[in-house]
């Protein structure tokens, strides 16, 4: 079988080779250090969240090289990218995932960095100074359930999940019935800080009519709970429902 080549430009950069760590053992023995990062309560000016790690200085055992780590990210809704400079390496574990990874490095720094962290997000992670045998580490798929039934059509808001709840939408399905009527309805999820979720509108017809409102594969998050809106309502009378499956945080 043949191979086609496409079209390419020669890499100019300069390829420095580096030390390869996962069949070097350390000096110092088989160790690792723990760590626990609460994104959510970093000092620093308002905003940061990226955080360094600086195993030579900041560590009191004696570490020559970083050859893994392993990471659970399952208390966390975002991505957190492990960034190592001297090699240009980054590592990405996916919100409400976890497992132990080789790393790509020869310095003993690194930095941590979890863009769009709030209060409740948690990563902890052990730095290895060797690579540990193969470990299956099933996904989180932690996920809870809330719902409201039966609310009146009119224009109001109407609580889900409750206020002091910051967390991730993951999905949710809306049932509704609209009496007939012509005019229209909106609905929407917004959190308690006022940033809306979702958005949807309802029209009405001569005859009685149902239907759901349905999305899943979904990670936005929300601080301060979740309310289903109803405003704009011109229609003759209905109902709506609301199942939100989110996690926490």
């Amino acid at each position: 079988m043949s191979l086609t080549i496409p079209a390419f430009v020669q890499f100019q950069g300069t390829l420095f080779p580096l030390r390869g760590l996962w069949r070097s053992e350390p000096p110092e023995g088989d160790r690792f250090v723990n760590a626990e990062i609460d994104w959510g309560t970093l000092s620093g000016p308002p905003g940061v969240s990226c955080v360094q790690f600086q195993l030579s200085g900041n560590s009191p055992v004696a570490f020559s090289q970083i050859a893994a780590i392993s990471v659970d990210n399952s208390r966390s809704g975002v991505d957190v990218d492990f960034i190592f400079p001297d090699s240009g390496f980054l590592l990405t574990v996916p919100a409400h995932n976890q497992g132990v990874y080789p790393v790509f490095t020869n310095a003993l720094t690194f930095y941590v960095n979890a863009p769009g962290s709030s209060v409740g997000d948690v990563t902890i992670a052990q730095i290895l100074n060797s690579v540990p045998p193969p470990v299956a580490i099933q996904p989180s798929s932690e996920q809870q359930q809330i719902s409201i039934t039966g609310q009146n059509i009119a224009n109001g808001t109407y609580p889900v999940i409750g206020s002091g709840i910051n967390g991730t939408l993951n999905g949710f399905n809306i049932p509704w019935t609209a009496q007939s009527g012509i005019g229209s309805v909106s609905i929407s999820l917004v959190d308690g800080t006022g940033r809306q979720l979702w958005y949807g509108i309802i029209y009405g017809t001569t005859t009685l009519q149902n239907g759901t409102f349905t999305q899943t594969g979904l990670t936005l998050r929300f601080r301060n709970g979740i309310n289903l809106v109803v405003g704009g309502n011109t229609l003759a009378g209905g109902t709506v429902s609301a199942n939100l499956y989110y996690s926490v945080p």
